[in-house]
């Protein structure tokens, strides 16, 4: 009864302070996967909120970069991000005179009250949403900001954010070894047909490089999302049986918990996906130092005081903690290479906040780190399940895309397949065109060349003049790890990603060992003719199709030049590769 009155006496107080002028989002369809639950939500749960304020200096960020050799000083990096100080005092204003207090954090401020405030102060209504059954969060297909803040307010997290916060990657059978291929197979390739490890990777892309010590400069950042436990004993497993040169020089991961994230030690909690990535990071990325980010996003969240916060909703999204996290480090503490290998379908993530979150992925490059992004394992269709349809209420058939691949800040990686030369692509790789972000310029040449070699093709279910996803591919099946304590075989765009990343952590060593800058920034070199000439062109296979209209008008075919399945290519030869990079001023 206590409770009842508090929060009537609550309503009470905010009556009329809250009146709301400007929608800030609205999502007209809720994406696939998701669903609405029964119930009513407890009008005193505590939630906390992140007001994202406008950033008037951003756009600036590219022109910077190119000015000053793709490296801004830490004062520049807080006056591109920084709000306008007026808008800050304007929000704050507002939260105060409707009984609510803000904590300024960078260019958010952090909120925390309870759903029946917030329901009357953004006039929403929250609702409990699941996606594909899992754990329950609240969030509002709508919400609105008063007309005197609207343009202070960019969105308010995560309220309308749709993202699954789900990723699997896909087990398969242990491949057949085929002795009766070797002859006809000029790579040695005979070497991968029983799987992919570390030793079929060294001859795949001709990897010799060995520096004079194993004390690299590099720091190699893995992050790891949602529960995905790297366990450093079935690291060791693995390192013993596929890579015994690493194994006898004692290396291992350095560990960094973010955001109440944790690495659990009990075999049974071992994570395929953690394992994939730690297991290669390690393996073909030696002698670099490599850093697992265990980043939590779900269950208990502390206050600003560090202290528990009882009944919070949960909050999937990955990226903005730990993106903030990164960038308050200092330049000696910060990845130069950092793996990612979780995504969303583009249209289900809240364009403000992809757009947000691509400019944070900016900053870091713009401080020296090279992000590598998975592109997925839908082939056209993006994720695994998309429907291929937009959620603007038309729902208009498209090809799908997915983000954070699309940002343009981000290296995207796609796959081709374990096979002997001729390389395939793989049909779960993952590619398209964004429907956010532009196509930069660096890109335009390759991808125009694509789009009229598709002669029509796909044509109405993309915009061509967007940026154009994957940038580079490299193997993506049959890849050997140990989870538990025992052997699996696993496939995706996840098993590429760290493999490219750390034939990039190689090249930084070996740059930085001679005084030079980590190479930051990769897509602009990537897309010269220089680094185009070292690299493999794959002409052949095409991605998984949507369903579009209960027919199937195919998927991305590989082509000559770039393409939507496989980017440029995969790597010739490594050291062709070093040699180029190696070169490059910054």
């Amino acid at each position: 009864m206590k409770s009842a009155l508090l929060w009537v006496a609550q309503l009470a107080l905010l009556s009329g302070l809250g009146a709301c002028g400007k929608q800030v989002e609205h999502v007209l369809s809720i994406p696939t996967g998701w669903t609405r639950l029964d119930g009513v939500v407890d009008p005193l749960r505590q939630i906390r909120l992140k007001i994202a304020l406008r950033q008037p200096n951003i756009d600036n960020l590219e022109s910077k970069m190119t000015a000053n050799g793709n490296y801004l000083p830490m004062d520049e990096i807080r006056e591109l991000q920084a709000p306008a100080q007026k808008d800050v005092d304007d929000v704050l204003q507002w939260l105060s005179q409707n009984g609510l207090s803000g904590h300024v954090r960078n260019d958010f401020i952090h909120v925390r009250t309870t759903v029946a405030k917030a329901e009357l102060l953004l006039q929403m209504k929250l609702s409990r949403f699941s996606f594909g059954g899992g754990e329950p969060v609240l969030r509002t297909t709508e919400y609105a900001v008063p007309d005197s803040i609207a343009d202070a307010v960019s969105f308010i997290h995560p309220l309308a954010n749709f993202m699954s916060g789900r990723h699997r990657v896909e087990a398969v059978s242990a491949p057949a070894a085929s002795s009766s291929k070797a002859a006809a197979d000029p790579k040695g390739l005979a070497w991968c047909a029983a799987g992919v490890a570390p030793s079929c990777l060294a001859r795949l892309y001709n990897i010799t490089y060995s520096p004079y010590d194993n004390n690299s400069p590099v720091i190699f950042g893995v992050a790891g999302f949602l529960e995905e436990n790297a366990n450093l004993k079935d690291l060791q497993q693995f390192l013993n049986t596929s890579a015994p040169s690493v194994a006898n020089t004692g290396r291992t991961i350095n560990v960094e918990l973010v955001n109440g994230g944790a690495n659990s030690q009990d075999l049974a909690k071992s994570g395929h996906e953690a394992a994939l990535d730690v297991d290669y990071a390690v393996s073909v990325g030696f002698p670099a130092k490599v850093t697992y980010y265990a980043v939590g996003g779900r269950g208990v969240k502390l206050d600003d005081d560090g202290k528990p916060i009882p009944g919070e909703g949960d909050d999937n999204e990955p990226y903005l903690e730990f993106l903030e996290y990164l960038l308050a480090k200092p330049d000696g503490q910060l990845p130069h290479v950092l793996s990612l290998s979780y995504s969303d379908d583009e249209l289900s993530v809240p364009r403000d906040y992809a757009k947000r979150v691509c400019s944070l992925f900016g900053l870091l490059t713009a401080r020296g780190a090279s992000v590598i992004f998975s592109s997925g394992d839908g082939g056209a269709r993006g994720g695994r399940n998309s429907s291929c349809l937009t959620n603007d209420g038309t729902r208009r058939p498209v090809t799908m895309a997915t983000f954070p691949p699309t940002c343009p800040w981000v290296t995207s990686v796609g796959a081709v397949t374990n096979s002997y030369e001729p390389p395939v692509g793989a049909g779960f790789s993952t590619g398209g065109f964004s429907q956010y972000f532009a196509r930069p310029s660096w890109q335009d040449s390759a991808v125009k060349g694509y789009v009229e070699a598709l002669g029509g093709h796909l044509s109405g279910l993309y915009d061509p003049s967007m940026r154009a996803i994957p940038d580079v591919a490299a193997v993506g099946t049959d890849f050997k790890v140990i989870a538990g304590g025992i052997s699996h075989y696993l496939q995706g765009t996840s098993a590429s990603a760290p493999v490219f990343a750390s034939l990039i952590a190689l090249i930084d060593d070996a740059r930085m060992r001679a005084g030079k800058r980590p190479l930051g920034f990769l897509n602009r070199h990537l897309y010269s003719d220089e680094v185009k000439s070292v690299l493999q062109d794959i002409t052949l296979g095409q991605s998984d199709s949507c369903i579009v209209n209960g027919t199937e008008p195919g998927g991305w075919p590989a082509a000559k030049g770039w393409d939507a399945i496989t980017g440029l290519g995969v790597p010739k030869e490594f050291d062709r590769l070093l040699e180029v990079l190696f070169d490059v001023k910054q």
